[in-house]
């Protein structure tokens, strides 16, 4: 038996190919790795199997993505001073490759456009409670990765 799933994996047992079994896993690996229940830690796993904001009471649920706008409101919900909040150099505290707009969204297409459809169609559906619950549109990301592949990959 191998160390990958047979439905998912392309591992070769025996052979020493380093193609057939490269070092690490390839980024498709890896997705079906998830898909598989293989990478289940918070990082990859649904955020509702951990999370449950459901039945659970929030006051505040932060998206990243409007760390900028929502992280100062949010302290200030707290009772944070305004020389606190000017103090607080948010533009250090954004993950964001230098030199690109935080927009850029070229490395996120490159990588997934490389799946094929059911793959990708199998990542809506693993992630698509979350979506939904967190009010992000990931069909409408999905048609966006099969036009840049159109576009690019053609």
């Amino acid at each position: 038996s191998s160390g990958i799933n047979a439905e998912y994996g392309v591992y070769v047992e025996g052979s020493d190919n380093p193609y057939l079994n490269p070092i690490s896993a390839t980024f498709e690996e890896f997705i079906r790795a998830i898909l598989m229940g293989a990478m289940d830690n918070e990082h990859w796993k649904q955020v509702g199997r951990y999370c449950a904001p459901c039945s659970e009471y929030y006051d505040y649920i932060l998206k990243v993505e409007n760390y900028q706008c929502e992280f100062p409101q949010f302290l200030k919900t707290l009772g944070s001073t305004e020389s606190l909040l000017n103090r607080i150099n948010l533009e250090k505290r954004i993950n964001v490759n230098k030199g690109r707009s935080a927009t850029d969204r070229t490395d996120f297409y490159e990588y997934y456009a490389l799946l094929p459809d059911n793959l990708l169609d199998a990542i809506y559906q693993w992630y698509k409670a979350d979506c939904d619950l967190f009010d992000y549109n990931c069909e409408k990301t999905i048609c966006e990765i099969r036009e840049w592949r159109r576009a690019h990959l053609s």
